[in-house]
């Protein structure tokens, strides 16, 4: 609707009432604060067709008053941002002026639930000082609301979740990749890919980011790459980055729960995690070296994840039944059928975590680069067409004329037709972590991952 308004085309959003708050600070973030919009009780997604005509029918009138409306006249008051102040907090013990502060900052929304320790301006200075750059540099515009990421802003959020200075260079770098999410593999976007970054927050569904450390920042830190998803002493520093880039992602680029934050039932994988390759163990070259990257730099990717899945094997030990292990339990999810995806298949991603029992047994097979392990996966890794097509009737407008095919097909013909999940080996990334057991994590993944090197963001 913004873009239809900067085109001269007077438009109304018709907005349901829990999107209100998103509807504002969604207006506010794209470039027209002044938007206007109705509001109608339900979303129009999940109504029947008889529902959403009676439903517009009942807001025509106030349609009709908006459009006509004197375009002075606001639907809303934007509320405004305070991004200069300070907080002072006082109290003569210091547990209660703790107790002060965490309360304040969370009354204001700025926390994430958990205790934030105090950004103090010493503090804050003090994990500056541990970059190359200075507290004015502007590192990107954060997606999905398009805060500035300032080194000062990005180290008064990585104070409040407990950082350290050597943290510093790690979370400044996963800043940078998640605005460039999705340019990997779309040159228009070239290193600006913002868009990827707004439409996957903003979504109704859980996606999460996850990062993950290559090259020796990660040991020198004490990244943990074995069981490196949980809680505990040894993901220390994992949830300590993990929860810095998060509340960057929320204060500076405004992803807050209930304005652009809009999940339907949401996800633990929000309290984002840290991890890193466990390259000692694998037996291919680090995933930063397959971009490009030298063994000795460091670099932080950005995946963004959609669920997650434990791949179990029970005894397998020869190279193929492992990979149609993986391959069976990635096959599970929707085929994209909507406009955009080219095909040939669902056009799905999959981050594979894979130990390094599995990860071993596979690369030393003799058959099995790490790219002939993600074609094996890709080629045995499909799905049946009816099953992933049932979730959007075809007769929507939103369906691909792409995929227009499988509308001369019965049920039954769409449900005995198997279609890859991924369109392309490509869309498949193994990254080797874990520690003893043959059990992978699969997670549905997308847009593509972003990777930036952190050397250039330490302190000489």
């Amino acid at each position: 609707m913004v873009e239809a308004e900067k085109l001269g085309v007077p438009s109304i959003p018709l907005i349901s009432g829990r999107f209100e708050g998103d509807a504002i600070a969604s207006s506010r973030a794209f470039g027209m604060p002044e938007l206007k919009f109705v509001i109608v009780p339900r979303i129009y997604r999940n109504l029947a067709i008889a529902e959403c005509i009676s439903q517009t029918e009942d807001a025509i009138e106030d349609i009709v008053s908006v459009l006509t409306d004197d375009p002075d006249n606001k639907t809303f008051s934007v509320k405004e941002i305070d991004t200069e102040s300070s907080f002072s907090y006082h109290s003569e013990d210091k547990f209660e002026c703790s107790l002060l502060m965490n309360k304040d900052l969370l009354d204001r929304d700025i926390g994430d639930g958990f205790p934030l320790l105090p950004a103090t301006r010493d503090k804050v200075d003090e994990l500056i000082s541990a970059t190359s750059l200075s507290s004015e540099d502007v590192v990107c515009d954060m997606p999905p609301g398009f805060g500035i990421a300032t080194v000062e802003k990005i180290a008064i959020n990585s104070a409040y979740a407990g950082a350290k200075p050597e943290h510093m260079p790690v979370i400044i770098a996963a800043v940078k990749a998640f605005s460039g999410l999705g340019a990997s593999k779309d040159p228009l976007l070239g290193s600006n890919a913002t868009d990827h970054g707004k439409s996957l927050l903003m979504s109704t569904s859980p996606q999460a980011p996850l990062l993950i450390v290559n090259g020796p920042i990660a040991k020198k830190l004490g990244i943990n790459s074995g069981s490196a998803l949980g809680p505990g002493k040894d993901n220390e520093v994992n949830i300590v980055i993990g929860r810095a880039f998060y509340l960057c992602l929320k204060n500076i680029g405004y992803w807050y729960p209930n304005e652009m934050d809009m999940d339907t039932i949401g996800s633990t994988r929000k309290f984002v995690q840290c991890i890193a390759e466990n390259e000692d163990m694998s037996p291919w070259d680090p995933f930063h070296v397959d971009l490009g990257f030298g063994m000795n730099e460091s670099t932080v990717s950005v995946f963004v994840t959609d669920g997650e899945l434990d791949i179990q094997d029970q005894g397998n030990t020869a190279a193929e039944d492992l990979l149609k292990v993986l391959a069976y339990g990635c096959s599970f999810g929707s085929a994209n059928i909507q406009k955009g995806n080219k095909g040939p298949g669902g056009g799905n991603q999959r981050l594979i975590l894979m130990p390094p029992d599995v990860a071993n047994p596979v690369g030393t097979d003799g058959e099995f680069s790490k790219d002939k392990a993600r074609e094996f996966i890709h080629n045995h890794a499909v799905g049946s067409l009816g099953k992933m097509t049932h979730y959007m009737p075809l007769e929507d407008a939103r369906v691909s004329e792409k995929w227009n095919w499988i509308k001369n097909l019965d049920e039954d013909q769409r449900n005995a037709t198997e279609i890859p999940i991924m369109n392309s080996y490509e869309d498949c990334y193994i990254v080797v972590v874990g520690a003893d057991r043959a059990k992978t994590a699969v997670f549905p993944s997308g847009p593509s991952p972003s990777t930036v090197g952190i050397d250039s963001y330490i302190s000489k």
